[in-house]
């Protein structure tokens, strides 16, 4: 997702950012409310005041899903949770909160901000809904947002994984049995099992020819049980690599490159006899300075025509503070900060030389082996 997103601007210092797929809801609801709600309950209208409360009523309803994802990105950073960016995409809002709640207090006090933060703004549109009576234009706009928000946080408590609803449950759970994955278990199978319920209602509505709510109420159901089914497995993921340092899976074996060999002799003579993905670069064999790290991915920007030519060093890119990472960190925080940083690799370093590399498919061995044993 963070790949395909706008970054739009920061708030409290969280980026907010827009996913590409978020102009399609867009598109939807100004479909909606220029061509169906608004001339319906405001007949007459000109074209540009209708296209003018168009937009603003549009904006309004994603500021509402910003306020509540805001109210969770606040929450989890008060209890000490750092959080980076919240992202609007087709399905609303999603903060990457660094990592999970560490108490079931936490995570209940996390989970119930976002549906409150909804119930609020719906409370603060029906006030002014009742102020402007008198004034259509006011009056419509705010009316149907003050209704969206309540619709918006009464679906979120719904018990279901990983809704807000659904995060509650398990704080609850968790609190009770004192088992994480166990909770996780019931609210990712509730969560599941809505998700089937929404998509058949779906289903149903298109068979009954209402195709636009049945197809969006059908979307919704499979991003709800897939999700859920994806958080489940996500924990038991990360519970199988607790405790996994980075020096534990981190690659000594290294198969150094120079600097100055061309692309064709790497390829030939390293990715080819090898099979590898990747290769630390030094600047010789002497002193064993490193550089940084070329992949097939860095070379295939250049022609084939061009590999007998140009050599390693003239596309490598020197190694950045992001690709680096201590040797006593958890194998988890390297794996997020792969992600964050979108990489591939993380490299450990002893002063200018390189002492050991990991990659994504080293953890994944590493915990396929382990795994047999346990």
């Amino acid at each position: 997702m963070f790949r395909s997103s706008i970054k739009l601007f920061k708030v409290f210092g969280i980026e907010i950012r827009l996913d590409y797929s978020w102009f399609i809801i867009f598109a939807l609801f100004a479909y909606f409310f220029g061509f169906i709600y608004f001339p319906s309950v405001l007949p007459g209208l000109n074209k540009g005041l209708l296209a003018l409360i168009t937009i603003v009523t549009v904006i309004l309803f994603f500021t509402s899903l910003l306020i509540h994802e805001m109210s969770h990105s606040l929450v989890a950073r008060r209890k000490g949770t750092s959080v980076e960016r919240i992202t609007l995409f087709l399905f609303g809002g999603m903060a990457q909160i660094e990592k999970e709640p560490e108490t079931p207090y936490s995570e209940f006090i996390m989970a119930i901000a976002g549906p409150a933060a909804s119930f609020v703004v719906a409370a603060i549109f029906g006030v002014i809904w009742f102020f402007t009576k008198n004034i259509a234009l006011v009056r419509e706009p705010v009316g149907y947002l003050a209704i969206i928000n309540i619709v918006l946080g009464v679906f979120n408590i719904l018990p279901g994984y990983p809704l807000d609803g659904g995060r509650i449950l398990r704080s609850i759970i968790w609190k009770t049995t004192g088992n994480l994955e166990r909770a996780t278990f019931i609210a990712s199978t509730t969560g599941r099992v809505i998700g089937f319920v929404i998509m058949a209602v779906g289903i149903f509505f298109i068979f009954m020819g209402n195709f636009l709510n049945g197809i969006w109420l059908a979307f919704i159901g499979w991003f709800i049980q897939s999700s859920a089914q994806m958080g489940y497995r996500q924990l038991i993921f990360e519970t199988s690599i607790k405790g996994i340092k980075v020096k534990n899976v981190m690659n000594e074996n290294i198969v150094n490159v120079t600097k100055d060999i061309t692309i064709q002799d790497l390829v030939d003579d390293y990715f080819m006899k090898y099979r590898f993905g990747r290769f630390p670069v030094i600047e010789d064999e002497k002193t064993q300075r490193f550089i940084g790290v070329i992949s097939l991915h860095d070379i295939k920007g250049v022609s084939k025509e061009e590999w007998p030519k140009v050599k390693i060093g003239d596309i490598v890119k020197s190694v950045s503070e992001s690709e680096k990472v201590d040797i006593s960190m958890e194998i988890s925080d390297a794996i997020k900060k792969m992600g964050k940083n979108d990489l591939g690799h993380l490299v450990i370093m002893s002063g200018s030389r390189l002492r050991g590399i990991i990659t994504k498919s080293d953890v994944m061995r590493f915990i396929k082996i382990r795994s047999e044993f346990h």
